[in-house]
C-alpha cells in the first residue's frame, strides 16, 4: 500500500464517520425534540384528568407523585405545608401519614409511629399558627385560599 492510497482511505473513512456523526447529531436533536413535546402532553393529559376527577368527586384517584414533589422539603414541617397546598390547603392526618410513611419519607418502622409524629407536627403547627384544626385529623393552613384547577 502506497502512501497515495493509505491517504486516500483515511480520507474516504473520515468522511463517512464524520456523515455518520451529522446523522446522530440530527436524530438525537430529533428525539430531544420528540421527548420534550411528549413530557408537555403528558402534563397536559395529567392536568386535563385532575381537573375532570376534582369535578366529578373521585379527586382521590387523581394522585400525585409526592415522592417528587416533597424531595426539596428537607424538614418534616416543611413537608406537611407542601402536602397542604397541594390539597387545597387543607390536610388530614391520615392522608399526609400515608404519603409520608408510604414514600419513605418519615423515619419510622411502623405507620403508627409515623401517625404519631405526623400528630405531633401538626399540633405544634397549630400552636405556631401555621394550621387551624377543622375536625379532628383535619387541618387548614391559615390563609390559604382554594385552588381551582380549571378556573
Amino acid at each position: 500500500m502506497n502512501n497515495h492510497s493509505w491517504e486516500g482511505q483515511t480520507r474516504r473513512l473520515l468522511s463517512e464517520a464524520q456523515s455518520e456523526l451529522v446523522g446522530l447529531e440530527r436524530q438525537i436533536s430529533e428525539l430531544q425534540e420528540r421527548q420534550a413535546n411528549l413530557a408537555r402532553e403528558i402534563e397536559a393529559y395529567e392536568t386535563a384528568l385532575k381537573g375532570y376527577l376534582m369535578r366529578t368527586g373521585r379527586q382521590e384517584v387523581a394522585e400525585y407523585d409526592w415522592k417528587k414533589i416533597l424531595a426539596h422539603d428537607k424538614h418534616h414541617k416543611d413537608r406537611l405545608i407542601t402536602i397542604a397546598k397541594h390539597n387545597g390547603g387543607k390536610i388530614g392526618q391520615s392522608k399526609a401519614t400515608d404519603i409520608l410513611f408510604g414514600n419513605k419519607l418519615i423515619q419510622a418502622r411502623k405507620r403508627a409511629t409515623a401517625y404519631s409524629m405526623v400528630q405531633t407536627y401538626l399540633a405544634d403547627m397549630v400552636k405556631q399558627g401555621i394550621f387551624q384544626k377543622l375536625n379532628p385529623g383535619e387541618y387548614e393552613l391559615v390563609g390559604a385560599q382554594q385552588k381551582f384547577p380549571y378556573a
